[in-house]
């Protein structure tokens, strides 16, 4: 059973990996001729800030991928790992589950903060 977590979990980190490698991220600014960046300020359950651009057309897959890696990153550091959670956010006051939906049509271009909420808390 152990095992099999490992198995699982290092199959989630390869298809967050995968899906972030698609798509470089956008660079500073609001937009890049006719795409639109996204930056969002993620509010982690520890209170702590965690701010990242994306294009308006990265999907929330795209998002949640990002913070996959990044708990990953956190784990081998020493910290508290989430690896169940969702995200909201307050304006539009919304459950993002929708992962293939994109930040822009979601509202979250040009900018947006999320919260995430760690389910196994």
């Amino acid at each position: 059973e152990e095992e099999e977590k490992v198995r699982l979990k290092h199959e989630k980190l390869a298809r967050a990996r995968e899906i972030l490698l698609k798509e470089a991220p956008p660079p500073t600014g609001t937009s890049t001729g006719d795409r639109k960046v996204a930056r969002i300020r993620f509010m982690l359950p520890s209170g702590k800030r965690l701010e990242r651009r994306f294009w308006g057309s990265d999907t929330i897959d795209v998002m949640r991928a990002f913070l996959t890696i990044h708990f990953e990153d956190k784990e081998n550091g020493g910290e508290h790992v989430i690896q169940n959670f969702q995200l909201s956010s307050n304006y539009p006051k919304k459950t993002l589950v929708d992962g293939e939906a994109s930040l822009e049509s979601e509202g979250l271009s040009p900018q947006a903060v999320i919260m995430v909420q760690d389910l196994d808390a």
